[in-house]
């Protein structure tokens, strides 16, 4: 890890030095071309280079090969929290009774959603009654209800959608690392293994208390990487 940090402060420093450059003008040597002198040898400067290049290439390598180990590490673990605590949440009835009846409102919404579509659609569909032919009106009226519940349809998923990419924004700038999926697989193993105790003492839904801990989660790292950009920490 010592390693991993040097690098990366290596990487702030450099990304910070590029950030803030200013332009001056200096008196620059036109280069021209080397031409080799009796008294001059380039010898060692070659073979200096050459192996300064060749080291390069095996710390990079090297680097390169830690970094794939660390990060299959990592899966592993990450593998392995999250199987257990599946496995742990189907053999625990409070977690999934408080999955359930999430979800079962969550369905409920959706179907209540759907239903107000309906209604609306019919409404506008009622539109049609001036019509004295039936057969006319029974086409104006589907015709009508059709349209109107598809924007509405379209309306919805283009909200949801454009949630979705901000909220995805968001976590992918502040959160996209390791230590979100150890926050994320801690709180929902202490959920499911505590979740007894954590209900004797609040009545709230599992499901809503690990939503509201991320979001509590989310905003930390927020504020603290604006603090930390403010004051040209990155």
């Amino acid at each position: 890890m010592a390693w991993k940090f040097k690098y990366e402060k290596a990487e702030q420093e450099k990304l910070y030095a590029q950030t803030h450059q200013k332009t001056v003008e200096v008196a620059v040597e036109k280069k021209v071309p080397y031409e080799k002198c009796e008294k001059c040898d380039r010898t060692a400067y070659r073979k200096a280079k050459e192996k300064c290049d060749s080291r390069k290439s095996q710390l990079e390598k090297k680097y390169k090969n830690m970094t794939i180990g660390y990060e299959s590490i990592l899966f592993l673990l990450a593998w392995y929290s999250i199987t257990t605590t599946l496995f742990t949440a189907i053999l625990s009835p409070v977690f999934l009774n408080d999955c359930s009846t999430f979800f079962g409102a969550l369905g409920k919404g959706i179907g209540s959603l759907f239903r107000e579509f309906v209604i609306g659609a019919d409404s506008f569909g009622q539109l049609s009654n001036v019509i004295s032919n039936s057969i006319i009106s029974w086409i104006v009226y589907w015709l009508i209800a059709t349209i109107v519940i598809g924007i509405l349809f379209i309306i919805t998923g283009l909200i949801i959608v454009w949630i979705g990419y901000q909220v995805g924004k968001i976590y992918r700038k502040y959160c996209w690392d390791i230590l979100s999926i150890m926050v994320a697989i801690m709180s929902t193993a202490i959920a499911i293994y505590f979740g007894e105790r954590i209900k004797s003492v609040m009545s709230i839904n599992l499901i809503v208390l690990l939503l509201l801990v991320h979001v509590v989660y989310i905003g930390i790292r927020c504020y603290v990487k604006d603090w930390r950009e403010e004051r040209g920490y990155y």
